[in-house]
């Protein structure tokens, strides 16, 4: 914890042990899938990407973040790993 203002330390340069930790798709592909095998439509990586992605714009509730990525633009899946449609290849959201 930063004993300046928050402002401070969100200024401040990382650390060395925070720039080893890597990008967060990385850390995501380190956690177990707990959904059972039968009805998987989405990688679980693209569905936790998707759902910090709509949390840190503001979503607050399952609602929220099945709304964010409804509305998100296909480049914007893309990047995030949601599955794509066989036959028009348009980007597929998890939606609750």
């Amino acid at each position: 914890m930063c004993r300046q203002s928050a402002t401070a330390c969100l200024v401040k340069s990382p650390t060395r042990q925070h720039c080893a930790i890597g990008p967060l798709a990385e850390r995501l592909q380190a956690l177990a899938d707990p959904r059972c095998r039968r009805g998987k439509r989405h990688p679980f990586v693209a569905v936790l990407l998707i759902a910090c992605s709509a949390v840190v714009t503001g979503a607050t509730s399952f609602v929220a973040i099945s709304e964010w990525a409804a509305d998100a633009p296909q480049n914007v899946l893309a990047r995030l790993g949601a599955r794509t449609a066989t036959a028009l290849a348009v980007r597929i959201p998890p939606l609750c």
